[in-house]
């Protein structure tokens, strides 16, 4: 029975410390579902844990995605990233990020920038 009760107890444990060990996405700039009057002229990504982006593409009302290449080279918990000049309509960033302890999380931020009003 002792047995059984440690053994339980381990997995619960395991399990517990292997879903926090992946970098989480906590917030963006701009944020998830946002809508812009301007467009951005980077997105500033906050995770968990430091992390670093491996991928990042952006993608625009039906065009294919865009990789974009000049990622930051460092493991931090806070990324910015320059993005390219973008049009007024719906976008999303999809990326993947590794945590400093080598797990891979991925993820997709959408906003919409809205036309010009003038």
């Amino acid at each position: 029975m002792k047995l059984s009760t440690v053994l339980a107890t381990s997995v619960a444990c395991l399990l517990v410390s292997a879903a926090q060990a992946h970098a989480h996405l906590e917030k963006s700039t701009p944020a998830d579902g946002s809508t812009l009057a301007a467009a951005p002229a980077a997105i500033e990504m906050t995770f968990s844990e430091a992390a670093r982006l491996t991928v990042l593409w952006i993608q625009g009302d039906r065009k294919p995605k865009q990789v974009i290449k000049d990622l930051p080279a460092v493991v931090d918990r806070t990324l910015r990233v320059a993005l390219p000049r973008l049009a007024p309509g719906v976008y999303t960033l999809t990326w993947r990020a590794v945590a400093a302890d080598g797990h891979v999380s991925s993820g997709a931020v959408h906003f919409t920038i809205s036309p010009n009003t003038r």
